[in-house]
């Protein structure tokens, strides 16, 4: 659907109305354009990205609701003006990611076609379709697979490329570039017959270097989304507070401020009873699943205060900036709504979840999300749509997850320092296995 730039100019305007947006810290690098800035100066090309929260909104369109949440099907347009979209007002669980938005979820880092992913293959094992990458001998009904590597390497020529580089690092990188007029002409980034309306996979890492170098020895920095030097991504609502937030500052010295809970929405009082306050990521577990090292991403997202609902994967932000763009690099082939004519795809992108159970019911509970069922100390895992064996299209990397017939997990981690494909780095290589190689996962079942 092509839309003109009148209807456009409108949907940017009247988008803020469904979700609200935090300032900007400053510099450096210069983070996304907020609410409620003032106005940009002007850059070499006279460019400026609208707030991520318009352009998340402008390409995938959300429904309405009235003041209970229930979903209104019978109109056209919002009470704010706003059209009546197929996605959720209301991001509130992981569980659904991938999956028909009818079901309130969005399209997953594989759906967009994220270039710098790498996710594990959905072999059946814990946090498959996650950077996360555990072994076939990884026990995740008793193991956090957090804890499993994420793909590094040292350099970005080799088989793997650059690694794993998080979302809402090509989200800063691009956003600055465009708004600094930094990596040339639009036009250049795009390239339809070669990459339809995504950013070409070598303009994108150039500008992510440009913004984040590897150091002489190979490292590279990635500071968090809710940092400035990370993008200050402002619908992140990280769970840090207090303490916890010094500590992460701490932790992240060189990147400047940091959007803990106390700056995104307030007291900490806003917390129901049984969360446990402060222990990191966007997700808000209870105190008895992080007793359980349950994997944070099974909880739900920020659900209470002034922000309930309004976190949105720093993915699909970065795909928002990368619609916005390609309508303006090629208006004739491509539209200023996300691309969902393969979507859900056929064989979906949804990550196993362990059982799930309803809070406590009380008045204060009604509308809280389930949390991750807990008994015996420990969650269940995997839930009842089992491991999700599955054949999903994509690009994976499947050499961390194969693992030698004398080995198996614990050798493994022993043996860390293991090199096991050119450009990987040492750092990340202790779940690595024997094999080295990447598929197109299209056929495993």
């Amino acid at each position: 659907m092509f839309v003109s730039k009148a209807t456009i100019a409108c949907a940017i305007a009247i988008a803020a109305a469904k979700i609200f947006v935090t300032e900007a810290q400053e510099d450096p690098p210069p983070p996304p354009a907020q609410e409620g800035d003032p106005p940009p100066p002007p850059t070499p090309e006279g460019n400026q990205l609208p707030p991520i929260s318009d352009l998340i909104e402008l390409a995938y369109p959300t429904w309405c609701i009235d003041e209970t949440e229930t979903r209104l099907t019978d109109l056209e347009t919002c009470a704010d003006g706003s059209p009546n979209g197929q996605w959720s007002p209301l991001y509130l669980t992981k569980q659904h990611s991938g999956a028909d938005p009818a079901l309130g979820g969005y399209p997953g880092n594989i759906d967009i076609q994220y270039v710098f992913e790498y996710a594990a293959p959905f072999h059946g094992q814990a946090c498959a379709g996650t950077p996360h990458m555990c072994s076939e001998t990884f026990d995740g009904s008793a193991n956090n697979c957090k804890q499993c590597p994420k793909l590094t390497t040292d350099n970005d020529s080799g088989q793997y490329g650059p690694g794993h580089i998080p979302p809402h690092i090509a989200l800063a990188a691009a956003s600055n570039a465009y708004n600094n007029g930094v990596g040339g002409p639009i036009a250049t980034w795009f390239d339809f017959d070669q990459n339809a309306c995504r950013i070409l996979p070598g303009k994108l890492l150039s500008l992510i270097r440009t913004y984040y170098p590897r150091e002489e020895d190979g490292s590279v920095y990635y500071p968090p989304p809710f940092s400035t030097l990370g993008g200050a991504y402002p619908l992140e609502f990280v769970n840090l507070a207090g303490e916890s937030c010094a500590k992460e500052a701490e932790k992240h010295s060189t990147a400047g401020d940091l959007d803990c809970f106390e700056t995104h929405s307030g007291s900490v009082d806003l917390y129901p009873d049984y969360l446990e306050v402060g222990h990191g990521s966007p997700h808000y577990c209870s105190a008895e699943s992080k007793a359980a090292d349950v994997n944070p991403d099974y909880c739900p997202y920020i659900f209470f205060g002034p922000n309930r609902g309004k976190y949105r994967h720093p993915h699909i932000a970065f795909s928002a900036v990368e619609v916005y763009l390609s309508n303006l690099a090629l208006p004739e082939q491509c539209a200023t709504t996300w691309d969902d004519s393969n979507y859900p795809a056929a064989v979906d992108t949804t990550i196993a979840f362990p059982y799930m159970t309803d809070v406590p019911a009380n008045v204060d509970h009604e509308n809280d999300p389930q949390q991750p069922t807990i008994e015996d100390g420990m969650w269940i895992w995997p839930g009842p749509d089992g491991t999700k064996k599955k054949a999903v299209q994509g690009h994976f990397a499947n050499h961390l997850y194969t693992v030698s017939d004398s080995g198996g997990y614990a050798a493994e981690v022993e043996s860390s320092s293991a090199i096991v494909a050119p450009g990987v780095s040492t750092t990340t290589a202790g779940l690595a296995a024997v094999v080295a190689a990447t598929v197109v996962f299209a056929g495993f079942l």
